[in-house]
């Protein structure tokens, strides 16, 4: 049975990529772990300063984990949510390489701040210890 992982932000990317994963789970039957990130502040400063906009965005995130379990559990797929704070990427690569992950499934273009892959895609399809599927 194939673990596979999933980034999720409620972009339109990551929607596609929940898309590829529960299609995967559905063909190969595999387990579906989907991973919200809740970027925490480089400056602890900021961290404090903006600590009702974090409430804010960690609550529409653990929506964004609902609906997915909603939409893996319509498509018969069992699927995982996982809420976690930190930098994205770096959050990514430990979630895979902590949870066994044998495919990571994440959108190659996230908020689509530029053009390209996306610098969270980058950085993960560059540093992570699986297979890492792109979805577009």
């Amino acid at each position: 049975m194939r673990k596979i992982l999933v980034a999720i932000d409620g972009t339109a990317g990551s929607e596609k990529a929940l898309e590829a994963a529960i299609r995967l789970a559905q063909r190969d039957g595999g387990q579906v772990a989907a991973l919200a990130v809740l970027d925490r502040p480089a400056d602890p400063h900021l961290e404090r300063l903006a600590e009702a906009v974090k409430d804010r965005s960690r609550g529409l995130l653990e929506e964004v984990l609902q609906a997915a379990a909603n939409f893996a559990r319509s498509r018969g797929v069992r699927l995982t949510p996982q809420l976690r704070e930190g930098h994205p990427a770096e959050t990514i690569i430990a979630c895979a390489e902590q949870e066994g992950a044998e495919l990571l499934v994440l959108g190659a273009n996230g908020a689509g701040r530029r053009p390209g892959l996306g610098g969270t895609a980058d950085q993960v399809s560059s540093h992570c210890p699986c297979t890492v599927m792109l979805v577009k």
